[in-house]
Parts: structure tokens; sequence; C-alpha cells
């Protein structure tokens, strides 16, 4: 079953952020303890207007748990997408000056994946393509006409996922250093 989560299944999907924020290795991860990084992700997942806010996020339920999880919503957002995030910075001691994510990752009139996340154990079963689809018919219902995301070059079993369902290379950009496809898809 696909469907926005619960407030108290926010603790099942902070670790599949934590994955992709490893593996970007994002500036953010120097400055804060692991703990103190999931408190302020599970406080700001409350704010709509945060990029990993409960109202962005579709969530795989797999026999009661949290199999995958899918966040997106609308480019032109992006510059204050992680506001709520920020106003934590105080309460947490952590360096104003270290943003969440450094670069840009989508563009004005495009739908943007943000994260297509899967808990191991659970890949190879079709979990990622149903969230795709999902994600794109939420996209529709909000008016979008294009969907984007990156994905990382030496990531090829996403990428010939990603181009089974229709998705293209539009551009290249480095994000926190890695080398991305930027990949879009006409709704």
């Amino acid at each position: 079953m696909i469907r926005q989560p619960k407030r108290d299944e926010r603790r099942q999907i902070i670790p599949l952020i934590e994955l992709i924020m490893q593996d970007m290795e994002l500036p953010i991860l120097e400055h804060t303890s692991p703990e103190m990084l999931y408190a302020m992700l599970e406080e700001a997942m409350l704010d709509d207007q945060f990029r990993y806010g409960l109202k962005n996020t579709l969530v795989f339920i797999h026999e009661g748990k949290v199999a995958g999880a899918i966040f997106g919503y609308h480019g032109h957002l992006e510059d204050a997408i992680d506001d709520p995030f920020h106003r934590l910075y105080e309460d947490y001691n952590t360096p104003h000056q270290i943003p969440l994510y450094e670069d840009k990752e989508t563009m004005p009139g495009e739908w943007y994946i943000d994260i297509l996340a899967v808990y191991p154990e659970y890949r190879r079963l079709g979990i990622g393509r149903k969230l795709l689809v999902e994600v794109e018919n939420l996209a529709r219902q909000q008016g979008a006409t294009k969907i984007a995301l990156n994905c990382e070059k030496d990531n090829t079993k996403a990428y010939k996922l990603y181009e089974k369902l229709g998705y293209t290379p539009e551009s290249e950009r480095v994000l926190s250093g890695h080398p991305y496809y930027h990949m879009t898809k006409p709704l």
C-alpha cells in the first residue's frame, strides 16, 4: 500500500533519508551527531514546507512497516524548502552557515523527486517502480507537466529503472562533489 506517512512513522523514514545524506557526503554530517541530525529531521518533518515534510512524502507499507519512501515537491519551492530545518539550528547549536544541501538540485517548472529510497531487504520487489508511478500521479494532480530527478552516474540500476519509466538525461550536474544525471520526463 502506498500513502502519505503518519506522524509516528517518521522514525521508520528517517534512516532512509540518512542513507542518502551519507551517500552524498553532505557537510551537515560533519557538524551534527547522528542523534542530533535524527532529532532535527524528526522535528522538521512535521512542517509541511520542509523538503522531507510528511506532506511531501509517500511511503510504501509492507506488512505494516515502511519498506520505502519517496519525497518530492515543485521545483520553484527549492529556495525555501529547507527553511523549517534551518530554523532549528539555534535550538540544536548547529552552525548557521552550514546548509542542509549546498547545491541546486532542480529547476523552476519541474516537479522534483528529491529522494527515492527502499530498505535493502525490500529491494528487487518493484517497490521503487510503484513509488515512482504513484508520485508521478501526485505531481500531475498538483498541475505539473514535467517531473525530474537526479541519478548518481555510477548508480546503473537506478538509471535503468528511470530510463524504463521514460526519464531521459537532460543535463549533468555535480551535487556535493558527486556527478549526477539530471533526468526529466514529461507528464
